[in-house]
């Protein structure tokens, strides 16, 4: 950086992490006394008009959003060298992947209640008509007592415009993503939920459902494998959590819950003992599963999945329009990777 202070009054410190477009610091607000993050452009993408008015949207659409539990945005503009900022509120606790990575699998509870947090800051997103896009526990932050604070609606769009490019649609994180999304369609509030059953897989079990050598790989295994569940990984996890954990990680997005509020509901339920209201695995496994011959180049002999030894399952009401779109897989996971590593702030 060439100036310390930005916008006259922010005095940047130590640096909090940095992705391909942004880089983020703890600074000292000097006019209010308090410390806060800020988000940087890198110098290579603020003389780009395009750029710039992509991070625009990005404080915008944030700013928007009123909830405990999501990040305030203070403060955007332009330095005197010509750099743009963010301000915002700074969790102190670091992100949720770094506890998880810290403790491993959380306490049930602790998990259902921290899904819970996250799930009540989408709601207020969706209702916006924001969908993040990109939910994973390093856009989770934690405050100093531990509550959350999810970050990163750099990649969210409002669900109901259409000015953005075709390459925004596929943004996300391939370990989190959604199938539609590693297929390449435009994402929806369920695609949050989806991406929210991941963390609190993640945060169960200690890992991921799905894990590979190459992000091409691991998004692939969400769309056609079937994720174990969350009490197979960790015996400890009651079979209640289990269950919704596995109803959010439906691969066809009518089979999730249907909005935040239901899960809201049912995360309550189990936290107090009781079953899930609205997640009933016999008739969400009947009503999502159906088979398909296996596409080519995902094949050993015909009609039989190479990645499990038997036959090939997706799952999806769009199911028998995916043997050709899985055909192309490797092309549309190719622009993935390159829209990430355009624009993951973290």
């Amino acid at each position: 950086m060439k100036q310390a202070l930005i916008g006259g009054r922010y005095d940047l410190r130590d640096p909090l992490g940095g992705g391909g477009m942004a880089e983020v610091f703890v600074a000292h607000d000097e006019v209010l006394g308090r410390d806060l993050a800020v988000k940087i452009l890198r110098e290579e993408y603020a003389s780009d008009e395009g750029f710039v008015e992509r991070f625009r949207r990005e404080a915008q659409s944030a700013a928007s959003l009123n909830h405990p539990n999501i990040v305030t945005i203070y403060d955007w503009g332009r330095s005197e060298d010509g750099g743009c900022y963010m301000v915002m509120e700074y969790a102190p606790g670091g992100t949720l992947k770094d506890r998880i990575l810290e403790d491993g699998a959380l306490p049930p509870r602790t998990a259902a209640e921290i899904t819970s947090q996250i799930a009540g800051a989408l709601k207020v997103a969706h209702e916006c008509g924001v969908v993040h896009r990109d939910v994973k526990p390093q856009n989770v932050l934690l405050t100093a007592s531990g509550d959350v604070k999810v970050a990163d609606f750099g990649i969210a769009q409002a669900a109901f415009s259409a000015s953005f490019s075709q390459t925004s649609l596929v943004l996300g994180t391939p370990s989190y993503m959604s199938p539609e999304q590693a297929l390449g369609e435009p994402p929806d509030p369920r695609s949050d939920l989806y991406s929210l059953g991941v963390v609190l897989y993640e945060m169960l079990t200690g890992e991921v459902p799905y894990e590979a050598d190459t992000p091409v790989t691991i998004a692939m295994k969400h769309v056609i494998e079937p994720p174990r569940a969350p009490r197979e990984a960790n015996p400890d996890v009651p079979e209640g959590i289990s269950t919704l954990t596995q109803k959010l990680l439906a691969k066809d997005p009518a089979a999730r819950y249907e909005s935040a509020t239901q899960l809201i509901e049912d995360l309550r339920r189990v936290r107090d003992g009781l079953p899930p209201a609205f997640a009933d695995p016999t008739r969400r496994i009947a009503a999502d599963r159906a088979v398909l011959p296996v596409p080519p180049g995902l094949t050993g002999l015909e009609g039989e999945d190479v990645m499990h030894g038997g036959p090939a399952v997706v799952y999806g009401r769009r199911s028998a329009e995916l043997s050709w779109v899985l055909a192309a897989f490797v092309i549309v996971l190719l622009a993935v990777l390159v829209a990430t590593a355009v624009w993951s702030p973290l």
